[in-house]
């Protein structure tokens, strides 16, 4: 798919499966209709909110609250494969959080969705291209094979990792809630 028809899906609540930085990404626009059907596409718990990616600090800033010791994580491994779980801001919609006060963002280490979302000016809420409780695909042609019926299209390019990303509670003392590519020790170095 080229960038315009990309655009033009996402804006039409169309979800997408494309490849990034860690595994193939399930995304959409932040709007309720758009993320039920991720929700439905990949089998997700209607409990657990979809992380979010944004492109710069500026965009993290519009959506969440980042304290001292985000800024050192962010200024670190940001872009990269982290995810990082702070408050959420008031003007962040409850369905976006499922009326949780705190949001997992990442900015992935990718130009093409760094340019998709800068182009959009919006967040795009991204989860993992596959059905829940199984593995993170890093192929496209198995993304395809998966997903084929429960998506409206797909960027047929492999994901550029192997692991999903670190997940990282930046909510109090930084507790990491899934080791990736980036560990607790790296994160601590930073914080010393």
């Amino acid at each position: 798919m080229d960038r315009k028809k990309i655009i033009n899906a996402l804006i039409h609540r169309g979800i997408l499966a494309f490849p990034t930085d860690t595994v193939f990404g399930l995304g959409c626009i932040m709007d309720e209709e758009a993320m039920r059907k991720v929700y439905e596409a990949k089998g997700r718990d209607k409990d657990k909110p979809l992380p979010m990616m944004c492109c710069d600090l500026e965009m993290i800033t519009r959506v969440a609250y980042v304290n001292e010791t985000a800024k050192k994580i962010i200024s670190r491994f940001v872009p990269g494969p982290l995810t990082l779980i702070l408050k959420k801001r008031e003007e962040v919609s409850d369905f976006v959080t499922q009326g949780k006060d705190t949001i997992g963002i990442r900015v992935p280490d990718d130009d093409f969705i760094l340019n998709l979302i800068r182009e959009l000016d919006h967040p795009l809420m991204v989860t993992s291209a596959n059905i829940s409780g199984n593995g993170s695909l890093l192929k496209w042609e198995d993304v395809l094979s998966c997903m084929d019926t429960r998506i409206d299209g797909i960027v047929c390019e492999d994901a550029r990792g192997q692991e999903a990303s670190t997940i990282v509670d930046l909510t109090g003392e930084p507790k990491i809630l899934r080791e990736g590519p980036i560990s607790m020790r790296e994160i601590e170095e930073v914080l010393k």
